[in-house]
C-alpha cells in the first residue's frame, strides 16, 4: 500500500466532505516491526524492487532527455557563434534593428531536465527540499532500519528536522529552510511517504517518549499508521516457491499506470485555489463515511482509550481517505470512490487497530515488558545489583532509570527478585537487588 501511494504521489487527492475543503493526499507512513532476523527485509523487498524499476524507467527517460538537451545546447552554441558574425555585419551597415533581432533569436533558453526521483534513503532536510522541488509528486523515504532515522532526529543541531517531517505527512504545506552558506530553500509542498523496518525494543523507547510527554510527544510516532507488529509463526517450514512472472508483471503494470496517472482523465476536479485535483465519494460512500466517522469519534470522545492511543486513532479518518483513494486507483477505477472500496479501507483500519494496541502496549504495561527483557539478561548482571547497573548498560527497553525501575518493581512483586536494605555508609544509599533461587 505504501509503495502504491508512493507511485501515485500528491498528483491527486480525495475530498472527504461534500462542502468543506478537506482533501487527503495518498501519503502513507508505516513499518514492519520484528526482532532481528525475523524476515523484515525480505517482506519489504518486493515493494522496493517495484519502486526501483519505476525509478529505472524514469532514469532511462531522463538520460534520453539529457542527450537531446546536449544536442540542443551544441546547436544553440553554434547558432550564437554564427549570430555574432551576422550582428557585426548588421552593425557595420548601421542596421541596429536587424542586429537586435538576430541577438534575440540567438538567445534561446533551454533549461536542462531535472533528474526524477522516487526513493530517498538518507538525505538532509536541505537536500530533501531540493529533491522535492524537482519532484513535486513527492518521494518515498525507504529505510531498512527506521530506528537510525528516528535517532538522527534527536541529535544536537537537528531539532528543526522533526517539524519538517511532521509537515511531510500532510503533503499540503510549504516549508522554508534558511541556512547560512546554503541560503534559503523554499519547498512548495512537503510530501513524503515512509517505509521501513524496526526492532520492537527500539520502537518501545520512542513510544515511551510519546506516552510520557515532552519532546517526543509531538505526533510523529502516531503518523506511522500502517505499522504492523505480527506474531512470529509457532513453527517453521522450508519454502522455495517459484516466482509467478505473470503476477509480477501485472503488479508492475499497476505501478506504471499509477505513475503515469493523469487526474483529468479519470474525472478529477481542480477548482481555483486548490493545490491538487481531487475525486469525491459517491453518495453511498459519503453516507457510509459519515456514519463510520460519527461512531468512531464518539468512541474517542468517551474517554475509553488512553490519551496516546486516542491520538493515534484520531488520525484514522484521514487514513481511511488515503487508503480508499489508493485502493480506488489501484483497481483502475475513475470517478467517485464507491462504498465497497471505502468498506475495504475501513477493514484495513480495523486490522491496523489491533497492531496499534500492541505497539503502544510496552509503554502502558507498568514495566511488564521490561521485566521480561531483564529476565532474559539475568546472567549478565552481577549480584547484588542496583537499578543504575541495569540502565547504564543501555539495553533496549531498559535504557533509562524509569524503565529499569519499573521492570525491577514487577520482578520484586512476582518474587523473582528481593530487595536488600541499603548498607550504611557515606553518600546516598542505593537499594540493591538479588535473584531468588
Amino acid at each position: 500500500m505504501i509503495g502504491l501511494a508512493g507511485a501515485i504521489g500528491r498528483c491527486i487527492g480525495l475530498r472527504l466532505k461534500r462542502n468543506e475543503w478537506w482533501i487527503e493526499r495518498p501519503l502513507l507512513w508505516g513499518c514492519v516491526i520484528g526482532r532481528p532476523s525475523s524476515g523484515k527485509s525480505p517482506a519489504l523487498a518486493p515493494t522496493r524492487r517495484m519502486l526501483d524499476r519505476l525509478a529505472g524507467d524514469e532514469r532511462n527517460a531522463y538520460e534520453a532527455a539529457m542527450r537531446e538537451h546536449g544536442a540542443r545546447v551544441l546547436v544553440a552554441e553554434a547558432t550564437r557563434a554564427n549570430a555574432k558574425d551576422v550582428i557585426r555585419k548588421a552593425i557595420k551597415k548601421g542596421d541596429h534593428t536587424a542586429a537586435q533581432a538576430e541577438a534575440n533569436a540567438a538567445m534561446v533558453e533551454d533549461d536542462a531536465p531535472t533528474e526524477p526521483r522516487i526513493v530517498a534513503n538518507d538525505a538532509t532536510v536541505e537536500k530533501l527540499g531540493e529533491l522535492l522541488n524537482e519532484n513535486p509528486r513527492g518521494l518515498v523515504q525507504f529505510r531498512d532500519e527506521l530506528a537510525g532515522w528516528l535517532a538522527s532526529l534527536d541529535r544536537e543541531g537537528r531539532e528543526g528536522d522533526r517539524a519538517f517531517w511532521l509537515e511531510c505527512w500532510n503533503g499540503s504545506g510549504s516549508y522554508t529552510v534558511d541556512r547560512i552558506g546554503r541560503g534559503t530553500i523554499r519547498i512548495d509542498a512537503c510530501a513524503m511517504s515512509i517505509l521501513g523496518g524496526m526492532q520492537p525494543g527500539k520502537l518501545a523507547e520512542y513510544v515511551r517518549g510519546a506516552v510520557r510527554g515532552g519532546f517526543a510527544d509531538d505526533g510523529l510516532i502516531q503518523r506511522f499508521q500502517l505499522a504492523v507488529y505480527p506474531d512470529m509463526p509457532a513453527g517453521w517450514r522450508y519454502t522455495d516457491r517459484e516466482v509467478d512472472p505473470r503476477a509480477t508483471e501485472q503488479t508492475m503494470a499497476t505501478f506504471r499506470r499509477l505513475r503515469a496517472l493523469e487526474p483529468a482523465s479519470i474525472g478529477a476536479e481542480q477548482p481555483d485555489g486548490c493545490d491538487v485535483p481531487f475525486l469525491r465519494f459517491d453518495d453511498e460512500a459519503q453516507d457510509l463515511f459519515v456514519e463510520w466517522m460519527t461512531g468512531h469519534m464518539a468512541h474517542l470522545r468517551a474517554g475509553e482509550e488512553p490519551p496516546w492511543l486516542e491520538s493515534h486513532l484520531a488520525k484514522y479518518p484521514a487514513l481511511v481517505g488515503r487508503l480508499a483513494l489508493v485502493l480506488h486507483l489501484a483497481d483502475g477505477h475513475g470517478g467517485p470512490v464507491r462504498a465497497d472500496t471505502l468498506a475495504r479501507a475501513l477493514n484495513w483500519c480495523e486490522y491496523l487497530t489491533g497492531h496499534a494496541r500492541r505497539i503502544y502496549a510496552p509503554a502502558a504495561d507498568g514495566g511488564l515488558t521490561g521485566a521480561h527483557l531483564l529476565l532474559r539478561r539475568r546472567a549478565s548482571l552481577a549480584e547484588p545489583f542496583t537499578a543504575r547497573d541495569v540502565y547504564r548498560r543501555c539495553w533496549s527497553g531498559l535504557a533509562d532509570a524509569e524503565s529499569a525501575e519499573a521492570a525491577i518493581d514487577v520482578l520484586v512483586e512476582y518474587q523473582h527478585l528481593h530487595a536488600m536494605p541499603p548498607a550504611p555508609g557515606v553518600g546516598r544509599p542505593s537499594v540493591t537487588y538479588a535473584w531468588r533461587a
